[in-house]
């Protein structure tokens, strides 16, 4: 529930003798060093400090087992899991504008490992976790990437479950993998009960939750928080 851009304008006006607009000339010349200096001052500048964000709940203990869906190494000191649904807008942006920078800091680095958890919000998030599911673990990440940079289509579409088959068949999954899968009853429950299990334990009821060795923050972080929050765990 997080999970921008600048114009500028300008004009002048001079008036008066030759003196006079020598006199203007040199005082515009003299704003325009300064706008110049302040403004490499500004791009040369240390960006500002993020403070780490406090963590809503902790926990013990936040078990993985071999069901789980995990992204790096097993031996990576960082536990980053993540509860979100397919058709949640700010888990959308979350893998879009975020998750990318902390793939390529911290997962490819092996300083951190991401298991992804299903909390479907709707019937349709849970018809796309079920296909990911389907695809195979080798094609999950991939199928969970592309459903939600393509949110904003499938699940607006006035047909959103033949929107998602297409999909699935671009993924390589034929349209009566597609169709078994949706009806595939033991799929559902487990996805269902995902979701129930992220409730009981963990107090989940916004998406995109992530819980970073213990530590829930509900609603998601930004790239700049992640950071912050993992630094002492990484010293």
């Amino acid at each position: 529930m997080r999970n921008i851009w600048i114009y500028v304008v300008g004009g002048m006006v001079v008036i008066g003798a030759i003196v006079s607009i020598k006199g203007v000339i040199g005082e515009n010349e003299n704003s325009q060093n300064a706008a110049r200096n302040q403004a490499a001052a500004t791009a040369n500048a240390a960006p500002a400090k993020v403070e780490a964000p406090k963590p809503d709940a902790s926990f013990d203990k936040v078990e993985i087992t071999k069901d789980d869906f995990v992204l790096g190494k097993d031996s990576a000191p960082v536990t980053l899991v993540e509860y979100a649904s397919l058709t949640c807008p700010h888990c959308a942006q979350f893998h879009q504008n975020t998750l990318p920078g902390i793939k390529k800091e911290f997962i490819e680095t092996g300083k951190v490992k991401l298991v992804y958890r299903d909390f479907p919000l709707d019937q349709l998030a849970l018809s796309g976790s079920m296909i990911a599911r389907c695809a195979g673990r080798d094609r999950y990440f991939a199928f969970i990437d592309v459903m939600f940079a393509q949110q904003a289509t499938w699940a607006r579409d006035t047909n959103p479950l033949t929107a998602l088959s297409r999909i699935a068949r671009l993924g390589g999954m034929s349209q009566a993998e597609f169709d078994a899968c949706i009806k595939n009853r033991k799929i559902a429950d487990a996805v269902v009960q995902q979701r129930l299990d992220g409730d009981k334990k963990f107090g989940i009821n916004a998406t995109p939750t992530v819980i970073i060795n213990g530590k829930r923050y509900s609603g998601g972080l930004t790239l700049e928080q992640f950071r912050a929050v993992v630094a002492p765990l990484l010293k």
